[in-house]
């Protein structure tokens, strides 16, 4: 595990997956503690199959900075199931649970992940799930931009989401901001021939930004090819605040008002809208 003597206070790591962490030997409960013991300033735990959210709402309660989102991811798609009974099932999973945003979920064409017509009907009713539970989306999108683009032009995004990992165009990341979404970026901002993706970053507005480290994926440099964690958010946060031009400081702050507007703690409570709802939602150039 990674271990920093800088304290980690007002970093947010917006995803991040504990069950992974522990099928590759680290502790979840003891990573948490040290995260919390170091100032963590929270984040989200984020789901990738339909009946893993018990085990993780378990490991998060005692910190009520960190979030839960269930999902099913498009590796779901796999099989002849049909979709609408399996994504029934997720959502009775789901009564009685206080999950904070569905997902992730989405495209992946990269892997064949049944077929794409099948992916975009479990992608569609998640999102439509997330409608119902007024709660945002969590979403994974890899070698698919352009279908990814036309679904996010057709549905409703009624409580925003978060476009995670974000390693695609730029057509894709203006369309999700469009659309009133975040876009977050992960580990590969740090990597020295990823420039394309970097100057993407440098045009995402800084209250539609979050970073993220897709623990135990895709450790920055130089750690890369290590097991991740949390603790390499500092790295995450340092090469966006010089592609960005500001402070570490400055970025953290702005990432924590971004991330608890769009995900408020208690959002059973009644709570604001997320900073850009579809209705505001600013065209970008």
């Amino acid at each position: 595990m990674h271990r920093y003597h800088e304290a980690m206070n007002n970093l947010i790591d917006s995803h991040f997956h504990l069950l992974e962490l522990k099928k590759r030997g680290i502790d979840p409960e003891h990573l948490l503690q040290d995260l919390d013991n170091q100032g963590f300033a929270g984040g989200m735990d984020i789901g990738v199959s339909e009946d893993d959210i018990d085990e993780r709402l378990s490991l998060t309660a005692p910190y009520p900075r960190i979030r839960c989102a269930a999902g099913i991811g498009p590796w779901g798609a796999q099989g002849d199931e049909p979709i609408e009974p399996m994504v029934s099932r997720f959502a009775h999973r789901l009564e009685g649970n206080m999950v904070d945003s569905i997902g992730e979920i989405g495209l992946d064409y990269h892997w064949n992940y049944g077929t794409p017509e099948r992916q975009k009907e479990l992608f569609r009713r998640q999102m439509a799930l997330a409608d119902t539970r007024s709660i945002p989306i969590v979403i994974h999108s890899r070698s698919a931009d352009w279908d990814m683009i036309e679904e996010l032009k057709r549905a409703p995004l009624l409580r925003g989401g978060i476009l995670h990992c974000f390693s695609s165009s730029w057509e894709l990341a203006k369309t999700a901001l469009d659309r009133g979404l975040h876009i977050s970026f992960a580990g590969p901002i740090t990597y020295r021939k990823n420039d394309e993706l970097r100057a993407i970053l440098a045009r995402i507005p800084l209250d539609r930004l979050l970073l993220e480290t897709d623990s135990p994926y895709l450790s920055p440099e130089p750690y890369r090819g290590k097991i991740n964690t949390p603790f390499t958010m500092r790295e995450i946060y340092q090469k966006a605040a010089e592609v960005t031009g500001t402070s570490v400081e400055a970025l953290a702050e702005q990432l924590i008002k971004n991330f608890d507007r769009l995900v408020p703690i208690h959002r059973h409570e009644s709570h604001e809208s997320p900073a850009v709802d579809q209705q505001n939602a600013k065209e970008v150039d």
